[in-house]
């Protein structure tokens, strides 16, 4: 019997570091992938193509849009940050497209006119 002790502890340690870990917590250079787009709670342009998500318990994390995005430098903290096209759902993810607009503008003009952006790393700010 005690022979089989190391072999099944070494099944044990291979199956733990097969395992997937959930998106949100794969973390690449720069940042963590994808966030759950259930615990976020606000969604606000922090400046020419940084987007800061605030999240449920008080963590903020940044994304650095991952390729510029046209005119967003006229845009302002009353910019709405729009989730146009997810490929899941209750994840917000690295690649996904949003859209940025003015609220009042989009009621004359409709949001064709306002470029969809690609979100680049999310990284976790330091609270203050």
């Amino acid at each position: 019997m005690k022979t089989l002790a190391p072999l099944i502890l070494l099944t044990a340690a291979t199956a733990a570091c097969t395992a997937s870990p959930p998106l949100e917590q794969v973390v690449a250079a720069g940042g963590v992938s994808c966030l759950p787009g259930d615990q976020i709670v606000a969604r606000h342009l922090a400046a020419p193509n940084i987007i800061d998500f605030e999240m449920v318990g008080g963590k903020t994390y940044r994304n650095q849009l991952a390729s510029k995005c046209v005119s967003l430098e006229r845009l302002g903290s009353t910019a709405i940050v729009g989730v146009t096209s997810a490929a899941d759902p209750a994840r917000l993810c690295a690649g996904d497209r949003v859209k940025i607009f003015d609220p009042v503008e989009v009621k004359a003009t409709g949001l064709q006119g306002y470029p969809y952006c690609r979100l680049g790393q999310f990284t976790e700010m330091p609270t203050s």
